[in-house]
């Protein structure tokens, strides 16, 4: 029989094999739960890989995260996930900093993988942290010292760096690049910034020299020591080397804009001209860089309206030298606008559709042109032609019903406007609203007063902050000089909207004018007139109407002769001018 402390002892025993075997089952299942656990986080690294591979990144970041949550331990996983936060941070600081540590910690838990390394090393030289890229470079370049990459990356990290003993190391891989690869454009270049950081110009004039000895008859080694000397104020010398390069290849549409840019770096405007058409003449040159010459050759120029002959002399042979090249029309085009040509742009843009008729954003551009030039009736038919090619969107048959309602089609206008309607998503109110907006403008301008209102209204009511509508519905209130109060209160909002815009306050004017608060009316109307460089026949004849009714008939008078002046077929101003008065009848 057990006495009283064997049977205490016994029970202390039991219990704890009890806690034993409880910890050894539950240590099993936790075995077996994170074996499960890691078995369904590669599923789903693999389903994200998939889902990268077929042009997916967002759904690959979720299914990254995913996996890392399951299986922190899995480092190559969190590199990845790493990279695809730093990826799609946003200039989100703490997500970079989060993406970037977990690249480094796989990155220092394998140092035999190379492309791991390659990838943590490159993001780092990218982001600034040079110590960690000149760590992994150099680990890289030491384990693989005949791959002349990884020394040009490692001398790379070492001049961005910037001390003297790091750009004194740089200067060193960059001799033993050049003895063992031979000369390049590329390394002068890291040879020659890495001088300009030291302030050592006879080293970097000494750079570009070295790379003429080399090979004199390299047209690009001419050109780089040309820019080198420019850029060191030694014109003289630079000269010597453009010239050469066009020497060694009259056909090198580089090495003629290379010296084109030193004539006008010196002044010589004739020799600038000279040399960029020549430069665009060759056929050595693709047009993309022809394009790129052009768009510097405006840049340069654009701000002197004198220049504009020369410029559009440019495009004009860019156009004989590529007319098959929608590129080119589409530069020659934006350039058009940009002075305000809207005719010669539509030509531009008509011919690019004819080369390139699946350009939807063209057919857009083309039909604004000729809306912009006035000429209503190609407008119409251009848009039409569009809707065949793009049948769903909306935008076409909007700027076909526009152009419908200046020609006075107003039928044809909303039956457009109809079908905009219905090919626009139902969640997409902005355009709705401004849908409704051209229908009541197609409605008054019929004279269906009550639908075109009410327009109006259902377009506010899609989108309360539709200028447009709020502007034209207090403009036609006025017009027809009802409910005043509320033209006031929606063209208030407009102007508080768009203080300096001329339409804007022309209908803040007129709104007034209609309320015969004549002094401010009159100080609205110059304000309109004050914001804009192309004031309209209608414009002026408000400011007259204003001036007129403020009791200042001389000023009147000389407004609707402005306006006429615009508009000669305008009996009424006729009148209002021959009778002096705004009263004609």
């Amino acid at each position: 029989m057990m006495n009283t402390t064997t049977t205490m002892r016994m029970a202390a025993l039991l219990a704890a094999i009890a806690v034993g075997i409880a910890a050894i089952g539950a240590r099993q299942r936790h075995d077996r739960n994170a074996e499960a656990d890691t078995r369904k986080a590669d599923y789903i690294f693999l389903e994200g890989q998939r889902q990268n591979q077929t042009g997916h990144p967002d759904a690959y970041y979720e299914l990254l995260k995913r996996a890392h949550e399951l299986d922190s331990s899995d480092k190559y996983v969190g590199m990845e996930l790493g990279y695809m936060r730093m990826r799609l941070a946003r200039g989100d600081s703490a997500e970079m900093a989060r993406g970037y540590q977990l690249m480094a910690d796989y990155a220092d838990s394998n140092p035999d993988d190379f492309y791991g390394c390659v990838l943590f090393a490159a993001v780092s030289s990218q982001i600034g942290r040079n110590d960690r890229a000149i760590d992994v470079w150099g680990r890289l370049h030491n384990t693989q010292p005949h791959r002349p990459e990884l020394t040009l990356r490692l001398a790379e990290a070492l001049t961005a760096e910037g001390s003297d003993s790091a750009l004194t190391k740089a200067g060193l891989l960059y001799d033993s690049l050049w003895t063992s690869e031979g000369p390049s454009v590329r390394l002068a270049q890291m040879m020659v910034q890495l001088h300009y950081q030291q302030g050592d110009t006879a080293a970097m004039i000494a750079d570009a020299r070295r790379l003429v000895n080399a090979a004199p008859g390299v047209v690009d080694y001419n050109i780089f020591a040309g820019n080198v000397e420019m850029d060191l104020g030694d014109t003289d010398s630079a000269l010597v080397y453009f010239n050469r390069a066009v020497e060694i290849d009259p056909g090198s549409g580089i090495a003629y804009y290379s010296r084109a840019n030193y004539y006008n770096a010196t002044g010589d405007s004739a020799a600038y001209d000279a040399d960029i058409f020549r430069a665009l003449e060759q056929e050595s040159l693709d047009v993309a860089p022809k394009l790129q010459i052009i768009r510097d050759y405006t840049a340069s120029l654009y701000q002197d309206s004198v220049q504009q002959p020369r410029i559009d002399k440019m495009y004009k042979r860019l156009v004989e030298l590529h007319p098959h090249e929608a590129d080119v029309r589409n530069l020659y085009r934006d350039y058009l606008i940009a002075i305000n040509d809207y005719e010669g742009a539509a030509e531009q843009s008509s011919y690019s559709l004819d080369i390139n008729p699946n350009d939807e954003r063209q057919w857009l551009a083309l039909t604004s042109l000729y809306m912009q030039s006035g000429r209503m009736d190609n407008a119409v038919s251009t848009a039409e032609r569009g809707r065949h090619f793009f049948p769903e969107n909306p935008t076409l048959p909007i700027l076909e019903a526009a152009g419908l309602t200046q020609i006075e089609q107003y039928d044809s206008a909303l039956v457009m406007l109809g079908v905009a309607r219905m090919i626009t998503p139902p969640d997409d109110t902005e355009l709705l609203s401004d849908i409704a907006t051209a229908r009541g403008d197609a409605r008054y301008a019929k004279g269906d007063l009550d639908s075109a209102f009410a327009d109006y209204s259902q377009a506010l009511a899609l989108n309360p902050e539709n200028m447009t509508a709020l502007n034209n519905c207090a403009y036609y209130l006025a017009c027809e000089n009802r409910d005043l109060d509320r033209a006031m209160d929606m063209i208030l909002k407009v102007v508080a909207a768009r203080p300096e815009e001329a339409t804007s306050l022309d209908t803040y004017a007129w709104v007034l004018f209609m309320k015969k608060e004549y002094e401010q009316a009159r100080e609205a109307i110059d304000n309109a007139l004050a914001h804009t460089d192309d004031p309209s026949a209608e414009l002026y004849e408000h400011a007259g109407d204003i001036y007129f009714m403020d009791r200042k008939p001389q000023e009147a008078v000389a407004f609707w002769k402005k306006a006429l002046q615009l508009d000669p077929e305008n009996e009424t101003l006729a009148r209002k001018i021959r009778l002096k008065n705004i009263y004609t009848e």
